[in-house]
């Protein structure tokens, strides 16, 4: 049996689609190397069958150099431990009421969840996907907690919110360690409160400044063009849709994270096996994103912003690095035109010219203000603009650029060559200007 299953492991692993796809993992596995990740596990996703695969992409995660701060939910577990003692849980704003008599069972329960993970992280069978694991999970009192009080005139009693986060004890772990939080709160008198796991999560993402916070749910915002929400969407949809209490409850903890500085939040079908796998390295994932990425002044540009734009691109016009467009020019292409403001300065701009015929657009007149050149807002306007060709059905974005290739092979593109273009760009290439011709496939 052992002899077949590595016959087929050595099938699978010399496929074409098996090395492309682990190519294609290469610059995911690259940039998440010592980041932070801060993972809820919900109690259901505990008793799911898929639980162990989970585990084993955690620890994948781990070996991979990822930071990872694992954080678990028990509310399945206290309910059943409470119906075990034939006691029944009252519910407000759908957090569950603590009472005195019930917490040496909630924690009991919660106890049992934890145990359950720290033994799940220590397999390490030959002929596994944990052999020679050896993972180091950590656990401590590094969340302070405090009473929720009484709403609206219900005595939550031991029901706890999150009052601080201990970062650097857990960042001085992390190296080494996966630390994992059950969700429970200590006070300085003493006290430990049943905390809300969502809340708890992103506690402790905004406290980490985590790279990425990581819910887990099989409910999402359908959107069949793109995977990627700002949070104005979030809250947006929020207003005009009516969803599960859960998944509200998620996307509203997803906001308030991406509004604290946590870069990404990604939301995952937690029925989907191999589900935190697809989507933190494949280009497709398999969940969906909210991210504040995007600088609050990026905006699609008006005919009010030719002169702020005409004054941004003048000096690289004037370098030969950009090829001059007059101000009729810009007023007929001014809707394919993103710009960043500040206080009322133009400080970044980029054109996105779609040739829907082909399918690709290109890109073009991009400049940022000098002094911001080391802000990481070019990223994000072609960050914007990828997502536009998205929504347009487009597939390939290509630029023409004298000076700036190698930032550009740095975002992805590939050096090309004109038959690659659309024929009308081909038809009006300027050969003695020489500009080298980049392309990056986008779907």
């Amino acid at each position: 049996m052992i002899n077949k299953f590595n016959t087929l492991t050595r099938i699978c692993m010399t496929s074409p689609e098996y090395i492309q796809w682990f190519r294609s993992a290469a610059p995911y596995i690259n940039a998440f190397r010592k980041r932070t990740f801060v993972l809820l596990l919900s109690g259901e996703m505990v008793k799911s069958e898929l639980f162990t695969n989970l585990i084993h992409d955690i620890a994948l995660c781990h070996h991979l150099g990822i930071k990872l701060v694992l954080i678990h939910g028990s509310r399945c577990q206290i309910d059943d431990q409470l119906k075990l003692h034939n006691i029944s849980s009252r519910f407000h704003h759908d957090i569950r009421v603590s009472e005195a008599e019930s917490m040496s069972l909630i924690l009991q329960a919660i106890n049992q969840v934890k145990h359950t993970i720290d033994a799940r992280l220590s397999m390490g069978l030959p002929n596994t996907p944990m052999s020679g694991s050896d993972i180091s999970v950590i656990s401590g009192n590094f969340v302070t907690g405090m009473p929720q009080g009484i709403i609206d005139g219900v005595d939550m009693q031991y029901s706890g919110k999150v009052r601080s986060i201990n970062a650097d004890a857990i960042n001085q772990l992390l190296d080494k360690h996966i630390v994992l939080l059950s969700n429970i709160g200590y006070s300085k008198s003493g006290e430990t409160f049943n905390l809300p796991a969502e809340e708890l999560a992103t506690e402790v993402a905004t406290s980490l400044q985590a790279e990425k916070l990581i819910f887990f749910n099989d409910e999402f915002i359908k959107n069949p063009l793109t995977d990627q929400f700002s949070t104005t969407e979030c809250e947006a949809f929020l207003q005009q849709e009516t969803v599960s209490s859960q998944f509200s409850s998620l996307l509203k903890h997803a906001i308030a994270a991406a509004k604290q500085q946590v870069k990404r939040v990604h939301i995952i079908e937690k029925s989907l096996d191999g589900g935190l796998l697809q989507e933190l390295f494949t280009r497709d994932g398999a969940g969906m994103m909210i991210t504040n990425l995007f600088y609050e002044g990026l905006r699609k540009a008006t005919i009010d912003d030719i002169g702020g734009i005409l004054e941004l691109i003048q000096p690289l016009e004037s370098s030969g690095i950009l090829i001059k467009r007059s101000r009729e020019q810009l007023e007929l292409e001014i809707n394919f035109f993103h710009v960043i403001e500040k206080d009322g300065l133009t400080i970044g701009c980029i054109a996105s010219i779609p040739d829907t015929q082909s399918g690709m657009a290109e890109v073009a007149c991009v400049a940022v203000h000098p002094d911001y050149r080391k802000s990481g807002f070019g990223d994000q306007m072609l960050a914007a603009i990828e997502q536009d060709a998205k929504r347009n059905g487009l597939n390939t974005l290509f630029i023409l650029t004298t000076r700036t290739s190698h930032w550009f092979l740095e975002k992805g593109f590939s050096e090309s060559n004109i038959d690659f273009l659309p024929i009308d760009k081909q038809t009006s290439y300027n050969i003695d200007r020489q500009s080298r011709i980049m392309i990056k496939k986008i779907l």
